[in-house]
């Protein structure tokens, strides 16, 4: 009998247009529109992995099931992408290279996730940083956020970095690359804890480990 599959849970937060939308439809049908409507509250697509994972000098192979979720970043829906932080295991958030203040409120959807996560809570992710749109620097020269810049933040924030993208130009398959690797990295962390019936359950706060900046 086939093993059940383990089960994470990533939400896409960022202001809006930073390419959210983009990035959640480029990896699951390789396509790209330069006009997308804004997401209204969160849309949900499904993943599914075989990912080999070295652990010391052990190989696993594990099936994943990752429901990733997309959401709108617009000011009167945050209440809503709030209501998705609680039970995430992971928090891809994004920002565009050639915008500064969406580099600049990262720290307010740090303190969202804080927030609806609340003071005393025993919940596990971890929070990987994306910069997106790098296809704009060499049409039009005004990068605004560096990389040494987001490293920076990275370190003090206690989060992993996963590089600059370009929902434009990367394919579905080096776009699913890098989830599988962030997978990796959340099983390492996290193990096995979102499986049947274990997927709404918390971990003991004992159990929890303090994150550390990481570098895909």
């Amino acid at each position: 009998m086939a093993s059940k599959p383990i089960i994470y849970k990533l939400i896409l937060v960022g202001n809006t247009s930073v390419g959210k939308t983009s990035l959640f439809k480029k990896i699951i049908s390789d396509e790209f529109s330069e006009r997308n409507m804004s997401t209204i509250g969160v849309d949900r697509t499904t993943l599914y992995s075989d990912i080999e994972i070295k652990i010391k000098d052990k190989t696993e192979k594990h099936n994943f099931e990752i429901h990733l979720y997309d959401s709108a970043g617009q000011e009167q829906f945050r209440s809503i992408t709030k209501s998705y932080f609680k039970q995430s295991d992971g928090i891809l958030l994004l920002y565009d290279v050639t915008k500064r203040e969406s580099f600049e409120q990262i720290k307010m959807w740090l303190d969202s996730l804080e927030e609806s996560l609340g003071e005393n809570n025993n919940s596990q992710y971890v929070v990987i940083l994306l910069g997106n749109k790098i296809d704009l620097i060499d049409k039009k020269g005004n990068k605004e956020v560096s990389e040494e810049e987001a490293i920076e933040k990275c370190q003090e924030s206690n989060f992993i970095w996963g590089g600059e993208i370009s929902a434009k130009t990367f394919s579905k398959e080096e776009l699913i690359n890098k989830i599988n690797i962030f997978i990796k990295e959340l099983y390492k962390r996290l193990g096995p804890k979102k499986t049947g019936k274990q997927i709404s359950k918390k971990l003991d706060e004992k159990k929890k480990k303090k994150k550390s900046c990481f570098f895909l």
